[in-house]
């Protein structure tokens, strides 16, 4: 097997990996369980979904680098159609079936927020359509797990107009900024564009130079003697902590719902003298103190995330290689293969299974069959799901479009493969 597509997968694999276990914890009924995944809710989500974003626009550009004219934008727009939507429009299906008309006869210990607004025909209209993300917050409340293919199909609107007016590096980083900018200028005018857009974005464009720069997936090696590197591995650490302290601050000191107070021995720390001094540092700068979370919050991700991705890419494409046992290898192609499905699907899912196993009294012995043997079938059922939606999509394809890349389309019959063709 191709070296690169065994690195492919296992950045897939881990990238899921990352991001189930922080939305488990909402789904299990022990509170040593819940306290045990806490740690891995938002913080390692983010860092998933970072890492399927990046790798997201590194194949984006990788397969897709030469748009020159209106066919080639309009034929990206048709392919991103029809390989994006069917499996969405399923697990948003299963969404409104599960969370809002069986809802009120499920006993699962998980309550849907807001559900009578987020599955309301409107709502759901604009889902179907993938502009949750660009309707949001005013027009559009973007579902739990969902938002992400709201999120990615913005993405890919901008793709092809950014390479086909942007010939360079150079001009690729001032056309993002411009992008950037004049999106987040519409955001805050007319109260629209949910601020995820905001918080992964850069990310998937360095994911996209990340590709143009190596050269179509020539490994690229991370000096990691240098000083540069040495100092950027001492600081991961740290940031990584600021991340999670910054994050911490809806529940610590910036919900005005919420006291805190700690005994420093030669006075107190009240969360009241924290929001001070935010609004403090906001009048001083001449903003908001939302807008100056806003910014903290987005500074802090994607440095990290970013960080992040460049670290496990760079192990990645130096260490998984074809050198790899068949079997290791295998587990990896096998959870990247299903991940797709996985994460549309996961929430209805174990809310699901968690009304079909009331009859336990235990909440340990609940929890344990959750994770040995709920998350083995729900990745098994996955896998067939996804083999057989690509082995329909790829038979469709093969009749149209005879001649492909060898990558490409074996990466296709990975993860987000659906968005990255």
């Amino acid at each position: 097997m191709n070296k690169k597509i065994i690195a492919f997968d296992f950045l897939r694999a881990l990238a899921i990996i990352m991001i189930i276990p922080a939305h488990l914890s909402s789904y299990l009924f022990s509170i040593y369980g819940k306290l045990a995944l806490y740690a891995f809710d938002p913080y390692f989500a983010n860092m998933g979904l970072g890492l399927f974003i990046f790798m997201s626009g590194y194949l984006l550009y990788y397969n897709n680098h030469s748009i020159n004219s209106l066919k080639n934008v309009f034929d990206f727009y048709k392919k991103r159609l029809l390989r994006i939507y069917p499996l969405y429009w399923a697990a948003l299906a299963t969404f409104v079936l599960v969370f809002s008309i069986f809802a009120p006869r499920l006993n699962s210990g998980f309550v849907y927020p807001n559900s009578e607004n987020v599955f309301g025909f409107f709502n759901v209209l604009v889902h179907a359509l993938g502009l949750q993300i660009l309707l949001a917050p005013t027009y559009a409340s973007p579902m739990l797990t969902l938002y992400f293919v709201g999120l990615i199909i913005s993405y890919y609107a901008i793709y092809p107009l950014l390479i086909m007016f942007s010939k360079t590096t150079s001009r690729l980083l001032f056309s993002s900024l411009i992008v950037y900018i004049g999106l987040f200028l519409i955001s805050k005018t007319f109260n629209i564009i949910d601020h995820r857009f905001f918080m992964f974005f850069l990310i998937f464009v360095f994911g996209v130079l990340t590709c143009k720069e190596s050269q179509f997936g020539k490994t690229v090696n991370l000096p990691v003697k240098t000083p540069l590197a040495q100092v950027l591995l001492a600081v991961l650490p740290v940031i990584f902590v600021l991340t999670i302290v910054v994050g911490l601050r809806e529940s610590l000191f910036l919900d005005p719902r919420v006291s805190v107070t700690i005994d420093t021995g030669s006075g107190t720390i009240d969360s009241s003298m924290i929001r001070s001094l935010l609004d403090s540092m906001a009048g001083l700068l001449s903003t908001r103190p939302p807008f100056l979370q806003f910014l903290t919050d987005t500074l802090l991700l994607n440095i990290f995330a970013i960080l992040f991705c460049v670290f496990e890419y760079s192990f990645a494409m130096k260490f998984i290689n074809d050198k790899f046992s068949h079997s290791l290898s295998s587990v990896f192609t096998y959870i990247a293969t299903s991940s797709y499905c996985v994460y549309l699907f996961h929430r209805p899912f174990f809310t699901l299974w968690n009304s079909g196993t009331n009859f336990i009294g235990s909440p340990i012995l609940r929890d344990v069959i959750m994770t040995v043997i709920a998350i083995p079938l729900l990745f098994f059922i996955s896998y067939q799901i996804q083999t057989m939606e690509l082995n329909l999509k790829s038979n469709i394809s093969h009749k149209k479009f005879p001649k492909k890349n060898a990558l490409f389309t074996r990466f296709f019959t990975r993860f987000i493969t659906g968005f990255s063709k």
